[in-house]
């Protein structure tokens, strides 16, 4: 494609002098180094236009996130010059639109852009890892649709970025980029939409890399504090990325960048509902995760989060269809197929972690229960009609469902498939015939997979989709569960291991963790509401230690006592010891292996999980 673009713009350099002057496609110039009021300014020089009047779009929506952002709405002080420095008349059309008078001797655009990081946390505040950051000489998180766009129906010209930048920040990306000197940087895309799929993460550099099943994976990481170190995490990533390489034969890239900003657990710049998380990207993913300083739970986010992420780079981007191919920014039309995009990757991201030796089955059959309990908050409604919709009410509030509902959808139409094959095929197989015919440049149309996927397996899967994905049927979990070995139950009855009643809250303003939840009388070591933990089994019990030592008491694995020392008020120290119980309950979707598989059980169930 850029070669096609660059041809174009020497064709157009033929014309007149006018455009022979103007470069093609964008060149745009971001100053990094001169912050004002923090804001960032940003110039571009811009590819020759034909009609008398054009528009500006900074993006609305962007692929991969399913609502509306508005990062026009950032953009202030926006000016538009021809060759001579005149300006032109601008008038903007919402918040995301400008409007350009005499655009065909337009040469030049002006503006200064606010981050959204710093932006009040109402509805319309936007997820982290989907916005910008501008923290002068520190840090700068760019996402550039929230930095500049494209003039309407000159999206896919060519585009150059070159960032004046303080020289002790170094910008880690999957984009094309020649480091130019110890302060500039130039980033080139092919087009906007690929500039988009490439965010950069500005900041003193901490980076480590590994290789494997064919891939360079890069980590580059922000940590507040220092708490947390690039080869840290290169070292947590590791195993899943060579369980992926293991799971598909060999990498779907040949390159990917993980990028981590770690805020301190007081930073300013954490979400008020406590929410972190990350947003992928073809060749990278960008992370907005808490700096905890227990390496155990920290493993466990970055790898619940990560698994998630790094498979995105099968779907959508070796398997997509036209909606997400040719993304429009300014008025999206959604695709019908959440259940894929994320529901099966987060189902595959779970399958590898347990076929990887990552978690155990109980582990992924625990993971899930959890999916279905999630999945029970929410109406039952056709997934492709929810997925066209999801930028509607009420479909936008049910957005979250894809993780739960979309993964068990991706569970039980592996094991319909196994099935069905007689466990000569199985939904990976599915995906990897799917990446062959599409991979990153084509697109499918947007009704024709579910037929084609019919094609692939068999006419007797088409049911399910009627049934299940585009109909609102509730999932068959008994029936399909029971075919590897695993008894479900919407209610059921089960014995438990347990301390009894009790749950621990952490108190920021006074660094404790307290019982919360429980009384004296419905817990093994008698303790009540707000008594102060301050040990377990000899060891303080501090935010390093507290995942380790506090996990226990709720979900005990054992039958070993535990020791716990206390204070309750003002009074003195205590410390009692306590044996788990076993208790009878009633649970809600009772998920639990059969005591005895059958032979065609155990295939299925070693098929999937081994």
């Amino acid at each position: 494609m850029k070669a096609v673009y660059l041809a174009l713009g020497l064709g157009l350099a033929t014309v007149g002098t006018a455009a022979a002057q103007q470069p093609a496609g964008y060149q745009i110039n971001l100053d990094l180094q001169n912050i004002q009021n923090d804001r960032v300014k940003v110039v571009i020089n811009t590819p020759a236009v034909k009609e008398q009047q054009a528009t500006y779009v900074i993006p609305s929506v962007v692929p991969g996130s399913y609502s509306k952002k508005d990062y026009g709405r950032f953009v202030t002080d926006f000016k538009a010059f021809d060759k001579q420095g005149k300006r032109l008349k601008v008038k903007n059309d919402g918040p995301n639109l400008f409007v350009i008078d005499n655009a065909r001797s337009l040469t030049r655009l002006e503006y200064l852009v606010d981050d959204t990081w710093d932006a009040k946390q109402d509805d319309s505040f936007i997820f982290q890892p989907g916005g910008t950051n501008i923290d002068a000489g520190r840090n700068f998180t760019i996402n550039h649709y929230g930095f500049y766009g494209y003039l309407e129906g000159y999206k896919m010209q060519p585009y150059q970025v070159s960032v004046q930048k303080p020289a002790q920040l170094y910008g880690a990306t999957a984009l094309d980029v020649r480091r130019e000197s110890a302060t500039q940087d130039v980033f080139t895309a092919p087009d906007y939409v690929t500039l988009a799929d490439g965010p950069i993460l500005y900041a003193r550099p901490d980076t480590a890399s590994f290789c494997t099943g064919g891939a360079r994976i890069s980590v580059a990481v922000l940590s507040e504090n220092g708490v947390v170190k690039a080869t840290d995490v290169s070292q947590m990533l590791r195993p899943m990325s060579e369980a992926l390489t293991k799971f598909f034969g060999k990498m779907p890239v040949p390159r990917y960048q993980f990028l981590f900003y770690f805020p301190s657990l007081n930073s300013p710049l954490n979400s008020k509902n406590g929410g972190y998380g990350a947003m992928e990207h073809s060749y990278s993913s960008l992370y907005f995760l808490p700096e905890i300083p227990d390496p155990d739970r920290l493993r466990s986010i970055v790898l619940e989060v990560a698994s998630h992420e790094f498979l995105h780079m099968l779907a959508p981007l070796n398997i997509h269809s036209r909606e997400i191919g040719e993304f429009d920014f300014r008025n999206p039309k959604m695709s019908q197929h959440l259940w894929l995009y994320e529901g099966v990757t987060e189902y595959v991201s779970q399958l590898v972690q347990v076929r990887g030796g990552l978690i155990s089955p109980d582990e992924f059959r625990e993971r899930m229960k959890a999916k279905i309990d999630n999945a029970g908050k929410y109406d039952n409604v056709s997934f492709t009609e929810m997925s066209r919709r999801i930028l509607e009410a009420p479909y936008k509030d049910m957005y979250q469902n894809v993780y739960e509902k979309g993964a068990l959808i991706g569970l039980l139409l592996d094991i319909r498939i196994r099935e069905l094959s007689q466990g000569r095929q199985t939904l990976r197989d599915v995906l990897l015939a799917l990446r062959e015919k599409y991979g990153p440049t084509r697109s499918f149309e947007d009704n024709q997979l579910i037929p084609e996927i019919v094609a692939l397996t068999s006419p007797e899967l088409q049911p399910f989709f009627d049934r299940y994905v585009v109909g609102k049927e509730p999932l068959p979990l008994a029936e399909y569960l029971g075919k590897i070995g695993w008894v479900y139950a919407p209610v059921g009855q089960t014995r438990v291991k347990a301390f009894g009643n009790l749950g621990f809250g952490y108190d920021a303003e006074k660094d404790q963790f307290r019982a919360v939840k429980t009384k004296p009388d419905e817990n093994a070591f008698g303790l009540k509401e707000g008594d102060v933990i301050v040990a377990v089994n000899g060891q303080a019990v501090t935010m390093q230690t507290a995942e380790k030592l506090l996990r226990p008491l709720v979900e005990p694995k054992t039958a070993d006592p535990m020791r716990v020392k206390f204070r309750s008020g003002a009074g003195p120290e205590q410390e009692r010891q306590a044996t788990p119980r076993e208790f009878e309950v009633e649970v809600k979707n009772l998920v639990e292996p059969v005591p005895t598989l059958t032979s065609a059980q155990q295939a299925l169930q070693d098929g999937l999980l081994k």
